[in-house]
């Protein structure tokens, strides 16, 4: 009985709370728009990350365009082989956010791993060599 509740109760709340999938957006190419940085097809903005501690301030009407980013690149005769000229773009803050949050975090994380595997591994080998 209890049992039977509690799985009801389990089943209400993902229903209504999880995220839905959209089998359209999943199994389309065209609809890559939750990737940073991809390009709308039909109003040519770029995809940006979304600073989750200002989320509120976010103006999706504001972010830079495929065009917008070709005349700034023009304009100030950048090279593509450069680091660091996005950031004189219009692009340059979504791409010191990324940095930020996504890329440096998941770099710090993939470093401990790789430490940790092979310290054990150094370990387990010492006390295979200790008799």
């Amino acid at each position: 009985q209890v049992q039977g509740v509690r799985r009801c109760v389990e089943e209400i709340v993902f229903t209504f709370t999880y995220p839905r999938l959209d089998m359209e957006v999943s199994k389309h190419m065209n609809h890559l728009l939750k990737a940073p940085f991809c390009v709308h097809p039909k109003t040519g903005r770029v995809c940006v990350p979304i600073d989750p501690n200002n989320c509120e301030e976010f103006d999706p009407t504001a972010v830079p365009t495929l065009i917008q980013l070709l005349e700034e690149l023009n304009r100030e005769g950048f090279r593509s082989d450069v680091e660091g000229e996005w950031n004189k773009t219009s692009l340059g803050n979504a791409i010191k956010l990324f940095r930020s949050s996504f890329l440096q975090p998941l770099l710090k994380t993939c470093k401990e791993e790789m430490e940790s595997s092979y310290n054990a591994k150094l370990q387990q080998s010492k006390n295979l060599l200790s008799w």
